[in-house]
């Protein structure tokens, strides 16, 4: 989720190609493009961020790895599609914050319908890729993420106005993937909402079109915490990453609650206990945000703003 739905929560294959028969490129349990040396857990699982941006001048890739003397693996931030002439002018001057982590761009098409991201769009949405792997970085392309929220009358805002139309958001998906997938480097991933998990099904386009999956779940308790990885994530895990055979991440998690309980949490999601179980799950991104929503001030913060003895116990869980 961006940060506006946290209260719903709940290689290449002939490079240049378009066709539909991706397999040889997808067909990869391992993640692609990480950076050498990024932050990653005792367990091999590779971790990143999802940096707060209404404070970047503070809270960014390089004050991260700063304070916390590991750099992130990924770099995750939001950009909106508002119509047809999208051109990504609010993502696409980011690469260089990245500091040389995957980037994984959110792009959020809440402007447009699903009907609307046709080839011309989904190439104008490609090109933001396309712009990032020009500066060396490897591209998680996460379009219309949490769509099975976002597009659900009443779940969160800003809504995808495309709706639960399934077919024409797989046609859309299919649109964005054949765009991204001529671009060596471009990987689609796919990153719905932990909210109605019996439901994943009919977002499904396609394992061929599906390079990365991911789920986007917050814990609001210490009951959820305390069943780990396999509560919030392990579903959708097996329904998806281990049936297709692609690598499994963490799109967005964070916890809002005491030190303590956030330390626990990044613990069970990076050194999991029973993690022979999830043989796909490879990645997690942390959403490093402080938000105030609805009069209600939501800190996810593990790094920034912490005193060296709380960030060291976070650290403990990466090599």
């Amino acid at each position: 989720m961006s940060f506006s739905n946290f209260a719903a929560y709940g290689l290449l294959a002939a490079s240049a190609l378009a066709s539909p028969t991706l397999e040889p490129r997808a067909a990869r349990v391992s993640l692609p493009g990480l950076p050498a040396g990024c932050m990653t857990s005792y367990k091999g699982i590779a971790f990143g961020w999802l940096p707060d941006d209404e404070h970047a001048d503070q809270v960014n890739m390089a004050s991260l790895a700063s304070a916390s003397g590991k750099k992130g693996c990924f770099f995750g931030d939001y950009s909106h599609v508002k119509n047809s002439a999208y051109d990504g002018g609010d993502i696409s001057d980011k690469g260089g914050q990245a500091d040389g982590a995957v980037i994984v761009p959110s792009i959020m098409p809440d402007g447009v319908g699903w009907t609307q991201v046709d080839a011309a769009l989904a190439g104008r949405i490609a090109d933001v890729a396309k712009g990032f792997v020009g500066q060396g970085l490897t591209v998680y392309l996460r379009f219309a993420h949490e769509m099975n929220c976002y597009a659900k009358p009443g779940c969160a805002t800003p809504a995808y106005p495309g709706g639960m139309d399934y077919g024409a958001y797989k046609t859309a998906w299919i649109n964005v993937a054949k765009a991204c997938h001529k671009i060596k480097g471009c990987y689609m991933m796919w990153s719905p909402n932990g909210n109605d998990l019996d439901q994943l099904s009919n977002w499904w386009p396609g394992a061929e079109y599906v390079d990365i999956v991911a789920l986007d779940s917050y814990p609001q308790d210490q009951a959820k915490i305390e069943q780990g990885f396999a509560g919030s994530f392990g579903k959708v895990h097996d329904d998806f990453a281990k049936k297709y055979n692609r690598p499994f991440m963490i799109g967005e998690t964070g916890f809002t609650g005491s030190e303590q309980l956030k330390t626990d949490w990044v613990r069970r999601l990076t050194n999991v206990d029973d993690l022979s179980k999830y043989p796909n799950y490879k990645g997690a991104m942390w959403f490093e945000y402080n938000k105030n929503e609805g009069g209600k001030q939501n800190n996810f913060y593990v790094v920034y703003g912490h005193t060296k003895k709380e960030i060291d116990a976070v650290d403990a869980n990466f090599k």
